[in-house]
């Protein structure tokens, strides 16, 4: 007989005998049930109940009636331990559900279901039916892949969710469908992406890498072999066979408490199995050893730390100075982990570059810290804390008399400054508007210049932006300065003054985090570097130079390559006419531009010409006239004076150097989706709303009414103004190729389709239809780019793949929650989806890495259209660019040339040609003109002749085409 257990107290970890009490369970004349049994359990410390389930676990893969209650308590014990236990639970109770007893059978699949639903990945959970049924039963398997290559894996993938989809997987990698073989290499490549920690590999990969290289052998077919092999390759990058979940054995806890004191059996149960569970959590820690036993704790606590993470660098900054802040935290952004425990350590008159690739989490950790959401971290009433960047996050602020939201973005800059110092920080005595004032002309804010204090936030510049902001952290007398791309906007000038007032911050006191792809500002201002490596923060002394000759493989963050990341841009195919790629297709003669508030023009006088060949880089200092050059060279403004003529199928492609501007109201779609929205109908929404908001300029318009109901004639007398007709829409377009001009087809005002009549662009344009004929020009173009191209989900994808925007992003994932350099991406390939023939990227490097600066770099090179960049990054314009565009003082200067290479002179010869294909997709050759001997001549005219007769006859060439060919008859007959 079984002594029952006291149930009356919480039994202590030495009082309770699990396996007498077990026993006690499985003989039925005792007192003990299930419910007395988990009661028990419940009023334990926690840490003991691992060691319960590896007890019951062990009995389950026993015999006799001990598996019945060691399966039905597995199912009540807490999920949150049962979760941490899944790879060694599993597997066990998979084996019970082919058991030969009905009551285990059922008991078996119950606790199944429980422990499938505990694996703590929610991009399971829609799938978790099909997961059990395909653990219990192989005959599932096949569904199971299907269920799991639907499944939009987003949330990072721990142990437990491992170990119930490996099995399924390692089935499908030995069966014996090629389609089912390629499917779950498909999975195991997105789920071993999202492996936070290669330990955790340790629980599969041993049995499954030699599976993954069979197929990517062995596999019969190319594309799936290919599959195969990038599912191998992920495996390898991201598994360590050194790296192992370790298992602590009871000696070795043993052993290491007592370094430092004595333990209690109790203690070591606890601590073992803390360490198994890599839970670190210090007030857990303190309460297993309790207060007594509190400074043993943490000299245990710390020895295991080290141990379970003997590669952690754990920086220490022992010089003087007053800390910040230092302690352990983890950030995470949605579902993904970007830090996990780790530590920090801020100090006065600190200067730290931080560091990591493209979406690791450094403007989310700076935000966060500015949203005081970092445990631990001193609020902003302790410590006075500013997040500089340069699109300022919109915060309502008030209402006005309608009740319309009233958002900081719609203040003044001097009333932005007041609000963020009184109500974000609520600094004490308040900022008065005065003093806010005083503190903006001081910074260079004014009338006449180029930010004015008075005006609205969204009319200053980014730098201005910054600008604004760093005089609240003068006012606010800020600790900690957080910048992010600080000198993205600014040219050399002001980079210098950044430079020179940073300094003069940390002199004051304060510290500062930035972030920052100008890599000699980094060199000179870091008194330390803080680097984002595997979830962990490395903190070092010392500047750039020292960070790299430390981690030599961290080079790559300084060097334009593109090794990682590549970028490819769609051809922009040929222009009507237009035979030699250096010919220019875009110029601008003589422009003027005044803006109405300012007394003198901005820019002046501008003279330039663009070709498909054009590499240009705009410089200038801030407020030199840059930006307002471009906007009248895309379209966006109308001149004063001059003239801007384009070719009229010409395709060009505008980012913006506020580039989110794009996205703004699209940030709960996805970027295929945006994509789709833009270019439905065959035309960009974006380019057509630009010419719908422009300014019609008043012109003398000439007036026209049509005589007999076929001619368009101009109006001499007031009867004739009488009849004078208005064009409502234009309908089609063609070409007269004996005049080279072209026609639109004019509905009328108030008059039936019947009326229409073809009007050549000149006359169009004097009755002042400019806009409607630029409109319907910029559709036909945007046609002309889009008509071989389907706007479908998989084409976009593709689209947004040559971008450096995998599929995954691209369709699941929200463009609120890119990172900026993904965002930039995804403008610029919206902007290329129509392939433009000159593209222009004002400040196209704020945001992206280096490796995507390499990438877009060999892009640009490789590019058969022209390029415009307006960049204050030195590096990355010296790379690209031929020639260059001096704005000073609103005058434009012009140095060096866009030159056309050998191979580009190649394609002007095969431009040379044209090439007629008739409907049955046969190609005619037209050759270009050369002279021909008298015996060549009649053989050509008798040749095209053939043709022409032929596609009458049988309708197999266009008119257009044989317009062509009629003209080149013509041309051979007349030539002497």
């Amino acid at each position: 007989m079984v002594k029952p257990v006291d149930l009356t107290v919480p039994a202590s970890a030495d009082a309770f005998d699990v396996a007498a009490a077990f026993q006690g369970l499985c003989d039925r004349s005792n007192e003990m049930s299930e419910e007395k049994f988990m009661a028990t359990v419940e009023a334990l410390e926690p840490w003991l109940v691992p060691d319960i389930i590896d007890f019951l676990v062990a009995k389950i893969a026993g015999f006799g009636k001990e598996r019945e209650p060691a399966i039905s308590l597995l199912t009540k014990l807490d999920a949150a331990f049962v979760r941490r236990k899944l790879p060694d639970i599993l597997q066990p109770v998979i084996n019970m559900c082919t058991d030969t007893s009905k009551k285990v059978r059922e008991l078996s699949l119950k606790c199944l279901e429980h422990l499938v639903q505990t694996n703590g990945n929610s991009d399971l959970d829609r799938v978790i039916p099909g997961l059990v049924q395909a653990l219990k039963d192989p005959n599932h398997t096949v569904q199971a892949i299907d269920d799991l290559a639907s499944c939009v894996f987003v949330q990072d993938v721990e142990a437990p969710a491992l170990a119930v989809i490996m099995p399924i997987i390692r089935r499908g990698l030995r069966h014996k469908q090629t389609e089912i073989q390629r499917k779950s290499c498909v999975i195991l490549d997105n789920v071993c992406r999202l492996v936070d920690d290669p330990k955790e590999l340790s629980i599969a990969i041993p049995e499954i890498l030699p599976l993954v290289k069979y197929c990517a052998e062995n596999i019969s077919k190319p594309e799936a072999r290919e599959v195969a092999n990038r599912a191998l390759k992920t495996i390898l990058d991201h598994y360590d066979e050194k790296l192992v979940l370790r298992k602590w054995s009871v000696e070795e806890v043993t052993a290491m408490i007592k370094k430092h004191g004595e333990p209690t059996e109790h203690i070591v149960k606890c601590t073992k199995n803390l360490c198994d569970a890599y839970h670190f959590e210090k007030k857990d820690w303190e309460r297993v050893y309790g207060q007594k036993h509190a400074e043993l704790c943490a000299k245990v606590l710390n020895d295991c730390e080290i141990l379970a993470s003997p590669n952690t660098i754990i920086f220490e900054d022992t010089e003087e100075g007053q800390d910040l802040y230092k302690g352990e935290f983890s950030l995470a952004y949605g579902t993904l982990t970007l830090l996990r425990k780790t530590r920090l350590h801020l100090k006065r008159n600190r200067f730290y570059g931080l560091l990591g690739p493209n979406n690791c989490g450094k403007t989310t950790l700076m935000r966060a810290i500015d949203h005081e959401q970092i445990e631990g971290f001193p609020k902003k009433t302790e410590l006075k804390t500013l997040f500089v960047e340069h699109e300022i996050e919109e915060r309502e602020v008030g209402e006005d008399e309608t009740g319309y939201p009233i958002f900081n973005t719609d203040l003044s800059g001097t009333d932005w400054v007041v609000d963020y110092c009184n109500n974000v920080v609520k600094v004490l005595p308040a900022i008065t508007t005065e003093a806010a004032a005083a503190a903006m002309g001081e910074m260079g804010f004014g009338k006449d210049r180029a930010a004015d204090a008075d005006m609205p936030v969204t009319t200053y510049s980014g730098g201005w932006k910054v600008k604004m902001q760093l005089v609240a952290a003068t006012l606010i007398n800020a600790d900690l300065l957080m910048l992010d791309e600080p000198t993205g906007h600014l040219d050399v000038k002001n980079i210098a003054w950044l430079k020179d007032w940073l300094k003069s911050f940390l002199a004051g006191g304060g510290s500062i985090i930035t972030t920052s792809h100008d890599s000699e500002f980094l060199q000179e201002m870091c008194t330390h570097v803080i680097d984002f490596q595997k979830k962990k923060l490395v903190t070092m002394k010392g500047n750039l130079n020292d960070f790299v000759a430390k981690f030599p493989e961290k080079k790559s963050y300084f060097i334009l390559t593109n090794e990682k990341v590549r970028f490819v841009f769609p051809e922009p195919g040929p222009l009507e006419g237009v035979k030699s790629l250096s010919k220019h297709i875009l110029k601008m003669t003589g422009v003027t531009f005044q803006y109405p508030t300012r007394n003198k023009p901005t820019v002046m006088d501008i003279c330039l010409e663009v070709s498909r060949v054009s590499r240009v880089a705009v410089i200038g200092p801030n407020g030199a006239g840059k930006s307002t050059a471009i906007k009248l060279l895309i379209g966006e403004l109308t001149p004063s004076e001059g003239v801007i003529t384009k070719h009229p199928n010409m395709r060009l492609a505008y980012v913006a150097q506020h580039a989110f501007f794009h996205l703004e109201k699209h940030l709960n779609e996805t970027p295929a989706q945006y994509i789709m929205w833009r270019f439905a109908g065959n035309e960009d929404k974006e380019s057509l709303d630009l010419l719908n908001k422009k300014k019609e300029v008043d012109k003398e318009v000439t007036k026209f009414f049509i005589r007999e109901g076929t001619t368009l004639c101009q109006c001499y007398s007031p009867a004739e103004e009488k009849l004078a007709v208005e064009p409502e829409a234009i309908i089609n377009r063609h070409e007269d190729k004996k005049a080279k001009t072209k026609e639109y087809e004019v509905k009328w005002r108030g008059k039936s389709t019947d009326c229409n009549l073809w009007v050549k662009r000149d006359v169009l344009l004097s009755m002042g239809a400019e806009k409607m004929v630029q409109k319907f020009d910029e559709k036909m173009a945007a046609e002309a780019g889009l008509q071989f191209k389907p706007l479908t989900t998989s084409a976009i994808e593709k689209h947004l793949a040559d971008f450096g925007i995998d599929p995954e992003d691209a369709s699941h994932t929200l463009i609120k929650s890119l990172s900026g350099g993904q965002k930039i991406k995804v403008v610029m390939a919206a902007c290329f989806w129509q392939n433009p023939h000159i593209i222009v990227l004002d400040e196209p490097t704020n945001y992206l890495d280096r490796d995507s600066l390499g990438a877009l770099v060999q892009a640009i090179h490789d590019y058969k259209g022209g390029v415009i960049i307006i960049s204050h990054n030195r590096e990355f314009a010296g790379a690209v660019c031929q020639e260059k565009w001096i704005m000073d003082k609103g005058r434009l200067r012009r140095e060096g040339e866009s030159v056309a290479t050998r191979e580009e002179e190649e394609v002007k010869e095969e431009l040379g040609d044209k090439v007629v294909i008739d409907a049955l997709g046969n190609e005619i050759k037209v050759n270009k003109q050369t002279t021909l001997s008298d015996k060549e001549k009649k053989k050509e005219i008798k040749r095209i002749q053939k043709l022409i007769t032929d596609g009458k006859k049988k309708k197999t060439i266009s008119e257009d085409d044989i317009l062509d060919l009629e003209l080149k008859l013509e041309e051979l007959k007349t030539a002497p």
